[in-house]
């Protein structure tokens, strides 16, 4: 009869170590997927970061066309501002030429 009882013990913690190695197994698997999905979350994140990488590469670009394109328009309007100026003083000198010659006309 001892046997039996030894035999039933032994029977009761088998089963409960089957169980546990059950919940175990459970358990392990539960931590692949969440270690699965960090993965995945970290993946995600380091594209994300590429993409901002991408745009502020694009706005530095961008930035520095603008710069050179606000420069290129700056160097324009000096340009037209000194061809104005030389414009308006070659009008002047020959209005003094005209002034001149009527001057010698007249007389």
């Amino acid at each position: 009869m001892d046997y039996k009882h030894e035999y039933d013990k032994l029977l009761k913690e088998n089963q409960w170590l089957k169980k546990e190695l059950d919940n175990c197994r459970k358990m392990i698997s539960g931590y692949e997927n969440v270690l699965k999905l960090n993965e995945k979350e970290i993946e995600n994140a380091e594209e994300i970061m590429k993409m901002y990488e991408n745009i502020v590469e694009f706005a530095r670009s961008e930035l520095i066309l603008a710069t050179e394109t606000a420069k290129a328009q700056e160097s324009a309007s000096q340009l037209s501002r000194q061809e104005l100026m030389n414009a308006l003083a070659r009008i002047k000198e020959l209005e003094e030429q005209n002034k001149k010659l009527k001057e010698k006309k007249v007389q």
